[in-house]
């Protein structure tokens, strides 16, 4: 059987790389043989099928991580089953029921790990949809073929088909639901961070709190009396959806094991007939697909949520790195312009020249405190910091920049608009600042081809709020252009980043505030921040 499996896997779970494999076949060969038994429930007679066969997952899984050399284990295993547990008399019935079901379970872990079907194979972690949906079909598809040569060579041996058809639909549920159940949390063991994660869980005081709520709608269903106890059977659909919506597969697979327990004991405790131990099983089945669908659909949502969080700490630092550039523009040239200015200042040989050298270096120290507060207050916003909001003159703060581009401005012309009442805000200065010199920026490079043009800003307050709007006579925003301006890298300029509006958008907020564009002609924008009365 070594060809089935390909030899043994090249990238086996942890399971698989064990020094001591041969401890590992006999820990499988008692666990199987224990649960055998211990499932060993509502037998039919003469195909001894019972409603809950648990120990198939053991076998699949020992012999994914294994491989096919070690069939013989699980052959030599159920062999003895056969004979210890289920008294098949005859030596040559029990080796052949044997073979027949170790094949199988040898074909259905070679399925799963993709070495018959490439398009099959399940990841043992069971974190996508597809994995989930893969196990079930294999599982099912298998249990029903595995069920059919099974009571034909159990029916060969007694000389009797009577109940073939019977015997065949029972195997497939028992063995269909004991997989369906068990596999998952086998297979999740497999993996080093789920088995993590399940540990974790099981410490959770939520986690037990649910298994108690599991506990309580299985004593609710089996305390009604025998003929309604398949109507209120939903009931225990609550708990396991609790679960498996906030604790994913982890939580969603012991959950149905403890659940597939307390059933078959409930049923043995209320004396339940053996027709309907199966039809429970048929509706466990679908409890169990309900559950884990679920869970494994949060699974996927949880690491959406995880890639968007570090995509979008990744579009943040590149937000960051585009702002700093951004805002280091102005304070870098100025520094440029400074220490060329030095440079001339000492190659001149007049003394009214060299009297201005003192104001020109405490210039460059200026714009080099500047730049680091940029730098440290653009790293506050994306932190979400604001140790470095203070009680700030907003108007003040629009005089000194109205001053300050003025200066440069050549033909334009400014005007400034305050309040009668001091315009006062807990803000970040320098952040202020940064918004009002991006509108102002963005007011001159619109009148860079007006000569004579007008930028006007506007300080207004209220009870509640200061508004701070700057305005020009340029062409202004298009009307189609207004809800996608603050979008980041969007310029509308040759050489724009288009990152100083959405920055400034990002400060605005940050205060409590808004920034809002509004359509040409003559280019208006303007923001909001909370009001500090006096």
């Amino acid at each position: 059987m070594a060809t089935l499996f390909g030899g043994a896997p090249a990238s086996a779970p942890p399971l698989g790389t064990l020094r001591h494999p041969w401890l590992l076949a006999l820990a499988f060969g008692i666990a199987y043989l224990l649960l055998d038994r211990a499932s060993y429930l509502y037998p039919m007679p003469d195909f001894k099928v019972t409603p809950w066969n648990p120990q198939p997952s053991l076998a699949i899984a020992f012999l994914m991580t294994q491989g096919g050399p070690w069939l013989w284990v699980v052959l030599v295993t159920v062999a003895v089953a056969e004979m210890t547990i289920r008294d098949v008399a005859s030596p040559v019935a029990a080796c052949l029921i044997a073979l027949v079901l170790s094949l199988g379970y040898a074909a259905i872990a070679a399925v799963l790990k993709g070495r018959l079907q490439g398009r099959l194979h399940v990841a043992v972690a069971l974190r996508q949809r597809g994995d989930v949906l893969r196990l079930f079909a294999v599982v099912a598809g298998g249990s029903l073929l595995i069920g059919a040569a099974y009571v034909a060579a159990v029916a060969l041996f007694n000389g009797s088909a009577a109940g073939i058809g019977t015997a065949w639909l029972r195997f497939w549920i028992g063995d269909t639901v004991g997989i369906v159940v068990s596999l998952p949390l086998i297979l999740m063991m497999l993996d080093a961070a789920r088995r993590a994660q399940v540990a974790m869980l099981l410490r959770n005081p939520e986690v037990l709190l649910q298994f108690g709520a599991i506990l309580a709608s299985l004593w609710v269903v089996f305390a009604l009396p025998a003929a309604q106890r398949f109507n209120y059977f939903y009931v225990l659909f609550l708990p396991l959806v609790w679960t498996a919506a906030r604790h994913g597969m982890a939580g969603t697979a012991p959950a149905m094991i403890l659940l597939q327990v307390g059933v078959i004991i409930g049923m043995e405790a209320s004396g339940i007939s053996s027709l309907s131990v199966f039809e429970l099983q048929a509706l466990l089945l679908a409890l169990a697909m309900t559950g884990f669908f679920v869970a494994v659909t949060v699974d996927e949502r949880q690491r959406v949520s995880d890639d968007l969080r570090r995509t979008l700490k990744l579009a943040a630092a590149g937000e960051m790195a585009a702002a700093i550039t951004h805002e280091l523009n102005q304070p870098l040239t100025a520094l440029n312009n400074y220490a060329r200015a030095c440079s001339l200042i000492l190659e001149s040989d007049s003394p009214a020249a060299r009297d201005a050298l003192p104001a020109t270096l405490e210039r460059i120290s200026v714009e080099a405190r500047r730049a680091g507060d940029v730098i440290r207050r653009l790293r506050d916003l994306f932190k979400g910091g604001v140790e470095g909001r203070e009680p700030v003159d907003v108007g003040a703060v629009a005089a000194a920049m109205v001053d300050a581009f003025r200066r440069h401005a050549g033909s334009l012309h400014f005007r400034l608009e305050l309040p009668a009442v001091r315009a006062l805000a807990q803000a970040d200065r320098v952040q202020v600042e940064l918004v009002l010199r991006n509108l102002l920026q963005n007011a001159v490079d619109a009148l860079a081809a007006m000569p004579g043009g007008t930028v006007v800003v506007r300080v207004g307050a209220d009870e509640e709020r200061l508004r701070i709007e700057v305005e020009d006579t340029g062409p202004g925003i298009p009307p189609d252009r207004v809800l996608t301006v603050f979008e980041p890298f969007g310029s509308d300029k040759a050489h724009g980043m288009g990152v100083g509006l959405p920055i400034s958008r990002a400060i605005v907020e940050s205060h409590g505030g808004q920034l809002v564009a509004e359509p040409g002609p003559g280019g208006r924008i303007h923001f909001t921040l909370p009001r500090l009365k006096d």
